[in-house]
């Protein structure tokens, strides 16, 4: 869809500066059907990713080339025939259509309004599991804080901390933290975690260990846990949050003592987990729903979310450079539906709803992401168009077949090159998990 919108963008400028249009296909491959009007043909083909918008004029570039000429053929309507300036627009015009799509699918978001689950900005140390030393110990940080807020800016649950603070390694970040009541401030440096490729404190998020729901025919189900049931203790060893539960039942071989509260009665059962993680039940998440807007501040929180999506884009492709493992510095096309196929049903679990939100925040997310890969000052890539007509404008003559095609060759092997690194980035992933 993404691909499509980016397409239909080069589009509609071209038919407004006078550029013919020869093919606009959804989907790429054999053409299957589709119609004719004017001199652009309609169609749809083979394989459903995406599409492409085809041209006038790239035959003739082709002739020029083969022929030795000093310069493509001008014919009425073809694209090299228009002025660098006309190009440039038609270039910007697939990147700011993605840009234009993300705003409007964030405004309708904002707009209609939205539930969702969270959990509180309440942490827990790494180190309560595990050896070494984080960011958050340093920091003086313990395992019950609330995070107030970060950077001066409240936050309201803890995927709103490990967004502040995911894409800032080493960047010294101020802290309001409430410990027992009462106010504290401390400053904190994430660490970056080359394994997975973001900033890290060495923080879990507190979840009380109280039971939303258990799957049918579980572990949990079998033990006669119900929904609304509190853990308190496992083999005689108290629980104070779902993570400890987790940490307890690790790796058990044999049946445990789980101790739990119902309706105020404290009762016992055995659960044999047999291997099972989690054993089959889902602890309860906060429920927020969205700050209704009207339209226009709906439009500008959409603006506003686009930016930081582009802002994150921005980081993360700075992150690459910072020494992150291949596998997890790019990702090609397998890990990306993947990837994409994971959060959706991570969204339809809770839903119809929170499920399709998902699906339409990812669509704006690749959006503005292939804005600006697309900008990018890569031959091939509009960013590298953009700046060949750039060059044509300066000069004020046009290129010749041979520098333009010398151009593109490099860009297409910048290209290949980058798309061997995201398969073996995805093999290295795959063979890693």
């Amino acid at each position: 869809m993404v691909v499509l919108v980016h397409e239909f963008g080069h589009f509609i400028i071209a038919v407004l500066t006078g550029i013919r249009v020869k093919t606009f296909s959804i989907g790429f491959g054999k053409r299957l059907f589709g119609f004719r009007r004017g001199e652009t043909d309609y169609c749809f083909s083979l394989v459903p990713l995406g599409g492409y918008c085809r041209f006038y004029g790239e035959e003739t570039f082709k002739n020029a080339l083969d022929k030795d000429m000093d310069s493509i053929p001008v014919y009425r309507g073809e694209f090299y025939a228009a002025a660098p300036w006309k190009r440039t627009l038609v270039s910007l015009a697939g990147p700011c259509a993605n840009i234009v799509f993300a705003v409007l699918i964030f405004t309708l978001i904002a707009w209609i309004g939205y539930q969702y689950q969270y959990s509180e900005p309440r942490i827990i140390l790494l180190s309560d599991f595990m050896d070494g030393v984080w960011p958050a110990d340093e920091a003086g940080l313990q395992s019950g804080d609330r995070i107030a807020e970060v950077d001066g800016e409240a936050i309201e649950s803890f995927e709103d901390l490990r967004r502040r603070l995911i894409l800032r390694p080493g960047e010294s970040i101020p802290l309001s933290v409430e410990r027992g009541g009462q106010p504290q401030r401390v400053s904190i440096t994430p660490r970056l975690d080359k394994e997975n490729g973001i900033a890290v404190i060495g923080v879990l998020n507190w979840t009380d260990p109280v039971i939303s729901q258990v799957q049918p025919g579980s572990a949990a189900d079998k033990a006669g846990f119900q929904p609304g049931d509190r853990i308190s203790a496992v083999n005689g060893v108290p629980v104070y949050h779902a993570a400890g539960f987790y940490k307890s039942i690790e790796a058990a071989r044999s049946p445990l003592a789980v101790d739990f509260i119902r309706e105020g009665r404290q009762l016992s059962t055995l659960l044999s987990p047999a291997g099972e993680s989690p054993p089959g039940l889902d602890f309860v998440r906060l429920t927020g729903r969205s700050q209704q807007r009207n339209f226009f501040a709906s439009l500008s929180q959409g603006a506003a979310e686009t930016w930081n999506v582009l802002r994150v884009t921005v980081k993360g492709i700075r992150m690459m450079f910072m020494g992150i493992r291949l596998r997890n510095a790019v990702s090609g096309p397998i890990r990306l539906i993947t990837f994409t196929g994971e959060t959706v049903m991570s969204g339809f679990q809770f839903g119809f709803g929170p499920g399709m939100l998902k699906t339409f925040e990812l669509m704006a997310f690749i959006s503005v992401s292939l804005a600006f890969l697309n900008l990018l000052p890569i031959p091939v890539l509009d960013g590298g168009q953009i700046v060949l007509f750039v060059v044509e404008i300066i000069r004020r003559r046009s290129l010749t077949p041979h520098v333009i095609y010398r151009y593109q060759f490099i860009g297409f092997i910048i290209v290949v090159i980058m798309a061997i690194a995201a398969a073996m980035g995805d093999l290295l992933y795959f063979r890693a998990q």
